[in-house]
């Protein structure tokens, strides 16, 4: 994405998300402006009720109530009219408006997605639940609102009113002026002020929002260490801190939109005594000037509208900018646009040329320049299993993350199927892995759900089946609802075991080229441990398995073992050939009980 400019144009941010709703907005726009034609007539009706009506001595007692009965009526067609008219245009904007917002936040959603794993080494999910949720979109939400239906009746019924202001009276005309004058001149220094007071805002609620996600995401560590004191009065300070800025600029606000309501104030008194005296002296009617001041009244409504729509506008700017700062995070791993391989296809002529399934070639990689790889280089055959093996830091885990294109490599390439991960849609070559993670992710919904979201459109038979491969079955019908069983966010009322066979049958399912175990025993009891053994070495038959390993004993059977320090490969070889070496690293890795 072409990176922005801080000062580009609001709507140029905005209509990308805005224009399939063209035809919604063009509607909103005319039923605007003929209400804003409405709401300019309706005191030329007043002005006729009474000049022509109530104080027209040319007319008898019943002709009088006759013509104001009829203009009366006049008044509230006009006034129904614009009400209906309102009404049908404020739904079809309602609809271009939440259609956009639609589309900034599935934008967003996707592009958060699709941002490389080092992104979310400075980013939480609180502020980004925020950008998606929070005062942002409601407050860019709030100044289009203003654009396409106040803002279009506003300036027909401006110029229309201050046109007949003019036809009224010169002198009460000038006076409107320059009480307008004054009350722009108040809400140009307003306006900066709440710029800075909504960026603060909104800053304070991004680090509330961050701080609740990260603490509800730990809230077993909270309980486990009793520490909800403390969590919860850090989280008071966060609120402390938004609810002072929330009453900062909703008291300022409040302040500089009284001053200018009290000098609009002092503006109608005054043009009520030049008015009265205008009738007394200067032959204006009494028509004309409750017509001026129901005009007036009008004008002035819409000036501070006016007025306020620049607060309103510098609120909705800081949230879209802080959207856009996101949107325009380049990801750190940008798919090819051109000449994009077929995995499928791929994998087909890479076993017939009996190629590796997969191949490091002097790859070079470091987290914020610790380096873990350089010059590395390895390779995995099709249907073998190995299993990685070594030290915290020794590059175990950095190996799947970076075959899976969670980052991208410094320098060198990776081959899967023959074919540099890059050359691939990074969602493809994904979904040809199958990994079950330490600490698999258990969302809130059923056991059943749980393991479709592999693949949705998978027969009942393939999810049993893949039940069945995990040994999920095992705990599943010990529940009194089975696998429609209801588990909470995170599983945390599943056991260690039951979370992990969850997350095997969900890799299964999603029937992978490759599947990666990363510690998937290490935090298990032995009774769990032997059930999760049991499923990969059957998976080991029919795919290819890379372990890593922490628990030496669950390795036992695998073709092969990589022993991994310091980014490099020391060791490899088979189970009991490494054990028998005494000076080995693997031998060592044995005798301290890894």
């Amino acid at each position: 994405m072409k990176k922005l400019e801080k000062n580009e144009s609001f709507w140029f941010k905005m209509w990308p998300y805005l224009k399939e709703f063209k035809p919604k907005l063009i509607f909103s726009v005319i039923c605007a402006l003929v209400v804003g034609i409405f709401v300019a007539v309706q005191p030329f009706i007043i002005k006729y009720i009474v000049d022509e009506g109530i104080a027209n001595d040319a007319l008898a007692g019943m002709d009088k109530i006759r013509y104001v009965a009829m203009m009366c009526v006049v008044y509230v067609i006009v006034s129904a009219s614009r009400v209906l008219l309102w009404q049908e245009g404020f739904f079809k904007m309602q609809r271009a408006l939440e259609g956009s917002l639609f589309n900034l936040r599935t934008k967003f959603f996707s592009h958060v997605q699709g941002i490389g794993m080092k992104f979310y080494q400075s980013v939480s999910a609180g502020e980004l639940f925020n950008c998606i949720l929070g005062s942002p979109m409601t407050n860019i939400k709030a100044y289009m609102n203003s654009i396409f239906m106040s803002v279009p009746y506003q300036i027909v019924a401006f110029f229309i009113s201050l046109s007949a202001l003019v036809f009224y009276d010169w002198l009460l005309t000038l006076i409107l002026l320059a009480t307008t004058i004054f009350m722009a001149l108040l809400n140009k220094y307003a306006r900066q002020k709440m710029r800075r007071l909504s960026h603060d805002y909104i800053k304070s609620e991004s680090e509330a929002s961050k701080y609740l996600t990260d603490t509800l995401n730990g809230i077993d560590a909270v309980e486990l260490y009793s520490i909800e004191e403390n969590t919860l009065a850090n989280f008071e300070n966060k609120l402390g801190a938004m609810y002072e800025k929330g009453v900062t600029m909703a008291f300022s606000q409040h302040k500089e939109a009284a001053k200018v309501e009290i000098l609009r104030y002092v503006g109608t008194a005054v043009v009520y005594l030049v008015g009265a005296i205008s009738c007394v002296y200067r032959g204006v009617s009494i028509g004309v000037l409750y017509a001026f001041l129901s005009s007036m009244g009008e004008i002035l409504s819409v000036l501070i509208s006016w007025l306020n729509l620049g607060i309103t506008k510098a609120s909705a700017m800081s949230g879209l900018n802080k959207i856009y700062d996101i949107l325009e995070t380049d990801t750190s791993v940008p798919e090819k646009q051109e000449n994009i391989k077929d995995v499928k296809v791929s994998k087909e002529k890479s076993m017939a040329s009996g190629h590796p399934c997969i191949q490091f070639d002097n790859v070079s990689f470091a987290y914020d320049n610790i380096k873990v790889f350089e010059n590395f280089n390895c390779s995995i055959n099709y249907g073998e299993s190995v299993a990685l093996v070594g030290s915290s830091g020794s590059g175990k885990s950095t190996f799947s993350k970076l075959v899976m294109r969670l980052y991208d490599v410094e320098e060198g390439s990776i081959r899967v199927h023959g074919e540099d991960i890059r050359d691939y849609l990074t969602h493809d070559l994904r979904i040809s892995f199958g990994i079950v993670p330490q600490s698999p992710f258990i969302f809130y919904g059923s056991i059943w759900d749980n393991i479709k979201m592999a693949r949705p459109e998978a027969s009942n038979k393939e999810i049993i089946n893949a039940m069945e491969i995990a040994n999920v079955h095992e705990f599943v019908n010990n529940l009194e609802h089975g696998w429609n069983t209801i588990v909470g966010d995170g599983g945390l009322d599943l056991s260690g075991g039951q979370r992990q066979r969850i997350a095997i049958a969900r890799a299964v399912l999603g029937n992978p080229d490759v599947l990666i175990f990363d510690e998937a025993t290490s935090a298990l009891d032995n009774i769990s441990e032997r059930a999760i053994q049991s499923s990969m070495e059957t998976l080991m038959k029919s795919h290819t398995v890379i372990i890593i390993a922490h628990r030496l004993s669950t390795i036992k059977n695998v073709d092969r073992i990589m022993v991994f320090e310091y980014g490099k490969v020391v060791e490899e070889g088979t189970y009991d050939n490494l054990a028998e070496k005494e000076n080995g690293k693997f031998a060592e890795l044995l005798r301290h009980g890894n």
